[in-house]
């Protein structure tokens, strides 16, 4: 793949909060997203409980409606009590979440913007009381309709009346642990696709060795540092001093270290090249480098020398390219000896042109899921370059090799400067942070949604064990073992699951569809996650369903018949 003309300079007009956060919109509408899922699902357990809650009290309500009760009385009685278990819910919610700010703040400081502007205020209060009030209404109306809904001579007679497996409530709360599971299962597959997203891109190589490598920024300003060639020899006197600094194995500096969100590029020329039709000019990476900074990073030289410091401003002009510049301008033929300049075909004629020396790797400059632009690396000893990036590799803990840095330039020139001292591995874990981010949170609401579906599960199975003893009576008067009794609640259970998860599967293909820009190195239906999930969940359900079971195996059929 070639570098497009023009280098791949464009520019677009954008609003300044566009800017500023454009760029996370999607994580954020996938995570707004996976809170509606979250809340549909407990909304959907709420309310199988109140159905389940309503189908125990049908004698009472049946004695309240013969004693005069309206339908509309029972009903608003119901939601009363729903709405009251709504705002305990909601305040329980908030309590949780005041805890919960603080942790989102940390954990997601250096990847979300204007993430520290969050906080739980008068609008945020107003929006989770109208939430808690419109879920109650909502997902409770449903149940106390059923509840008023029955027939008086049916139920005062036969208050205590077993329910079945294919019982009309039994149904409508099977269709709602159906509906968690379709929640949780698209949910799943999206956690799982950034975990596989995730841990492809931590296996990236980034051209360079992060470990072992301790960072900070370092800028020679003012009077004293007016002559460039004062500011050559004052860090050539660093080098030697960071190289004395016990475990340290090699010191440099560069312009714009790779992960920092730092660039510096221009166009170039090379000589003897004919332009094709349509290019301005050639776009490129360009970084000063000053010590021994290619070893400290340990970038590999592929060809040629490195840069070192008998090159000075008295010396021909020289330059390192990385290999993809190399790949891109030279295809047929070995770059070294070649000759570039910066500035575009039409900049001063009289420009210093750069013989080629040495070709190193390729590095990832910005992200470790994009591609870099070429670039060249020029001598910090021939351009006198004030602003240095230093790196230092040691053999031992480079955290601990911070103060004896700052030590080593403080004896050097008290007043310097020393700022943004970090480690490589810091570094390159920010460069991440913002998938880590996305991934820890849908992979919370992931484990949240699966645990409530597994309630939703439980739930519905032990209401018909404990309300079912009828039908399991007759099951164990007949020809059937408890292993039998155990493989009918599980196979029923498998039933719900089953159809949970199809309907999961095609709601996952949207989701991931959305999701598509936040993956990875795997496609959006990638075959792994896809497969698994649906495994999981049987599991989850297994376990869900495995107390409920044995106790129905255990039903005694004469007590449970005589009890009916």
């Amino acid at each position: 793949m070639t570098d497009p003309p023009n280098g791949g300079l464009t520019f677009g007009v954008v609003p300044l909060q566009e800017q500023v956060v454009g760029n996370v919109r999607r994580s954020l509408v996938v995570l707004i997203g996976a809170v509606g899922f979250v809340l549909l699902i407990a909304c959907a357990n709420v309310a199988n409980l109140l159905l389940a809650r309503a189908l125990a009290r049908r004698k009472e309500i049946a004695v309240r409606t013969a004693l005069g009760a309206s339908r509309a009385r029972i009903v608003r009685q119901l939601l009363t009590e729903s709405v009251l278990l709504a705002l305990a819910g909601g305040a329980l919610g908030l309590l949780v979440s005041l805890w919960s700010v603080s942790w989102i703040k940390t954990l997601g400081s250096a990847s979300v913007p204007r993430l520290h502007e969050i906080a739980i205020d008068g609008p945020v209060l107003l929006f989770t009381l109208a939430l808690s009030l419109a879920s109650a209404i909502v997902f409770a109306l449903v149940p106390a309709m059923r509840a008023a809904d029955l027939d008086l001579n049916e139920h005062l007679k036969d208050g205590n009346r077993g329910a079945t497996l294919g019982g009309r409530g039994q149904r409508t709360r099977r269709m709602l642990v159906v509906a968690e599971l379709a929640l949780s299962v698209m949910l799943l597959i999206g956690a799982g696709l950034l975990v596989r997203s995730f841990a492809r891109l931590q296996q990236v190589p980034p051209g360079f060795n992060a470990g072992h490598v301790l960072t900070l920024e370092l800028t020679m300003t003012g009077r004293k540092y007016g002559d460039a060639q004062v500011v050559l020899e004052t860090y050539r006197q660093l080098w030697d001093r960071f190289a004395r600094l016990p475990g340290v194995t090699a010191s440099g500096g560069v312009s714009a270290l790779p992960l920092s969100q730092m660039v510096a590029w221009g166009p170039i020329t090379v000589e003897g090249r004919t332009p094709p039709a349509g290019e301005k000019f050639i776009n490129a990476d360009q970084r000063i480098v000053a010590g021994d900074y290619f070893r400290a990073m340990e970038i590999p030289l592929k060809r040629g020398p490195l840069l070192n410091e008998q090159d000075t401003r008295t010396t021909p002009r020289v330059v390192i390219v990385d290999e993809h510049m190399a790949q891109q301008l030279w295809p047929n033929g070995d770059a070294v000896g070649k000759r570039i300049r910066t500035g575009g075909i039409d900049a001063n004629p009289n420009a210093p042109w750069m013989t080629l020396v040495g070709v190193v790797g390729r590095i990832k400059q910005d992200t470790l899921d994009s591609d870099s632009r070429m670039a060249m690396y020029l001598a910090q000893t021939q351009y006198g370059t004030r602003a240095i990036n230093v790196v230092l590799r040691s053999r031992v803990n480079p955290t601990g090799l911070a103060a004896a840095a700052r030590k080593e330039i403080r004896e050097l020139d008290p007043d310097l400067p020393v700022y943004n001292v970090r480690t490589m591995t810091e570094r390159v874990d920010e460069s991440l942070a913002r998938r880590r981010f996305s991934m820890l949170l849908l992979s919370i609401f992931a484990a949240l949604a699966s645990g409530l579906a597994a309630v939703g599960i439980y739930g519905v199975v032990a209401y018909f064990v404990s309300h079912g003893t009828r039908e399991l009576g007759i099951r164990m008067a007949s020809p059937s073992t408890p292993a039998r009794i155990r493989a009918f609640v599980v196979v029923s259970t498998l039933v719900i699951v089953s159809a949970g998860v199809a309907i999961g599967l095609a709601g996952a293909l949207t989701v991931a569809r959305v999701m598509r820009s936040l993956l990875f190195g795997i496609g959006a239906t990638d075959p792994l996650t896809f497969a698994s999930i649906p495994v999981l969940l049987a599991l989850v359900a297994l376990v869900a369903s495995y107390v409920p079971a044995r106790r129905a195996a255990r039903i005694d059929p004469i007590l449970a018949l005589r009890h009916e």
